[in-house]
């Protein structure tokens, strides 16, 4: 794993805007001193950073959604109730969750770091 600096970035974010892709890289390089694997710190980087960005009123939102072509979409679906809690540490827990929501527990364990534990917020997170 290494983290990135000084203009040296992941070559998927090559296409982005220059503030859009120096905040993934700020997230992705958090992400990587936690110990998150590579591939996963880019792709949560990025859509972090997207996030970040969504609710800016200085006006970078325009220029964000031209960068949104290339955009990864989740379709969660229906996901039961808004209530409760992931017990991440519990395997058989995070292993129903992540196949309620379709995705891998990698996936899942980024939710719950980036959003926390709620059902609610991780369900928020993954609909963006």
């Amino acid at each position: 794993m290494m983290p990135w600096y000084n203009g040296d970035y992941p070559p998927s974010y090559k296409n982005q805007p220059v503030f859009l892709r120096e905040k993934a890289v700020e997230i992705a390089n958090a992400l990587l001193a936690e110990g998150l694997e590579e591939g996963l710190a880019i792709a949560t980087g990025l859509k972090r950073a997207r996030q970040f960005f969504e609710d800016d009123p200085s006006g970078k939102d325009d220029a964000l959604h031209e960068a949104e072509g290339d955009r990864e979409t989740l379709e969660p679906g229906d996901f039961g109730p808004d209530e409760g809690t992931i017990n991440t540490g519990n395997e058989s827990e995070l292993t129903y969750w992540a196949e309620q929501f379709r995705i891998s527990t990698d996936e899942l364990k980024v939710a719950a770091l980036m959003r926390g534990n709620k059902l609610s917020e991780i369900k928020k997170y993954l609909k963006t």
